[in-house]
């Protein structure tokens, strides 16, 4: 198996274990697990910020989604009311679109393209960053850190696991 087919299989199964917690939680996006947590809404668009957002730091180019930077970048604090958030099913009707764009344009990379140096690395961050192919498993390791906040959220609304 080449690193790309991995790359694929572990972006691809955080994708599909992410997706149905985001789609559990529609219904009370701006449940957290504990006070000033991450919650659904804002890991909606934190994830879809990021994902064209990993794209750009291997490319070198503009993230097409800087927009949301103010209401979802690292670093901002969730606004526990949602207040200015675009509405949660736009989000997740773009994620699921932008996660399917980003999985059909790793199809076309090769082993050697994946070897290639991010174009827009921030400063200090080269150890995880530093080549196409480790943006790509950052990725798929961003998705599964975000998930297990999705399970606190839903575990603090009294849901049950869900088993996938």
């Amino acid at each position: 198996m080449d690193s790309k087919d991995l790359l694929l299989t572990a972006n691809r199964q955080c994708a599909d274990l992410t997706f149905p917690m985001l789609d559990d939680l529609a219904d009370i996006p701006l449940q957290t697990a504990a006070k000033d947590g991450n919650h659904a809404h804002w890991i909606l668009g934190h994830l879809l910020l990021s994902e064209s957002g990993f794209r750009a730091m291997m490319e070198g180019t503009p993230n097409p989604r800087e927009t949301l930077r103010p209401l979802f970048g690292a670093g901002t604090v969730p606004d526990a009311t949602g207040n200015g958030y675009p509405p949660y099913a736009d989000l997740l009707k773009q994620l699921r679109a932008a996660h399917l764009e980003t999985t059909a344009w790793i199809e076309t990379l090769t082993e050697a393209e994946l070897d290639q140096p991010g174009k827009a690395v921030p400063p200090g961050f080269e150890a995880f960053f530093g080549t196409w192919r480790q943006i790509l498993l950052m990725r798929s390791l961003h998705w599964m850190t975000h998930r297990g906040q999705l399970a606190d959220c839903r575990k603090a609304a009294g849901r049950s696991p869900l088993m996938i």
